[in-house]
């Protein structure tokens, strides 16, 4: 199940996918979410009018209960389809993936959400490594490192690991949703707001 078993409690992780013609990949990744050790959680699935048929492989995961609920319709990029979906959430923690991304095992989010409830209130962006592979599936690149060696490069514009990495609800809430006005990037000035205050917590393994 993608929702926990409680429809009325809130879940712990909010799951939030982008989507435009993804058909060819959005089911590996919704797969891999439904594996996750992690009951208490929703799946939220903003399309932008897809033609693939991304729309009726939508329907047919929430017939599944794959998906919790998804919207498809025209929209203005990435970051307008993130906020819809952050606009509909209602977990405590925000797990953003692509399409194309795919949980690397199991117990991924569980590694990630323990290492955010153990900090108690501190770190509010919690991340770890996510593999970059060819379309062959090869490893090319593992890309993430602890903030300690990270932190230069993150302010000099290169960015810690996006996908599968956990932000806390009240970044949202304390610093606003993403900034539609970019069309790439707008991830990483959501990042600023938060790194420049406080630091993330480094998880080390593979994530995505």
């Amino acid at each position: 199940m993608s929702t926990t078993s409680d429809p009325g409690a809130k879940p712990d992780v909010s799951i939030i996918i982008g989507v435009k013609n993804g058909a060819g990949s959005l089911q590996r990744c919704l797969d891999s979410i439904a594996s996750q050790d992690v009951t208490s959680r929703e799946t939220i699935v903003v399309d932008s009018a897809s033609t693939d048929g991304t729309c009726e492989l939508l329907e047919a995961n929430s017939r599944a209960g794959k998906v919790t609920a998804y919207v498809s319709e025209p929209d203005g990029g990435l970051y307008e389809a993130w906020n819809k979906a952050l606009r509909r959430s209602r977990g405590e923690w925000i797990c953003f993936l692509g399409c194309d991304d795919a949980f690397h095992d199991a117990f991924a989010l569980r590694h990630l959400l323990d290492a955010a409830v153990a900090a108690r209130g501190g770190a509010r962006i919690v991340y770890g490594r996510v593999n970059r592979v060819t379309n062959s599936g090869v490893v090319a690149e593992v890309w993430g490192s602890p903030w300690e060696s990270a932190k230069a490069a993150c302010f000099a514009g290169f960015m810690i690991p996006h996908p599968g990495s956990l932000h806390h609800r009240s970044i949202f809430e304390e610093h606003g949703l993403f900034d539609e006005s970019y069309r790439i990037a707008g991830d990483y000035e959501l990042f600023l707001r938060e790194l420049l205050l406080r630091d993330p917590l480094f998880v080390d393994r593979i994530v995505v």
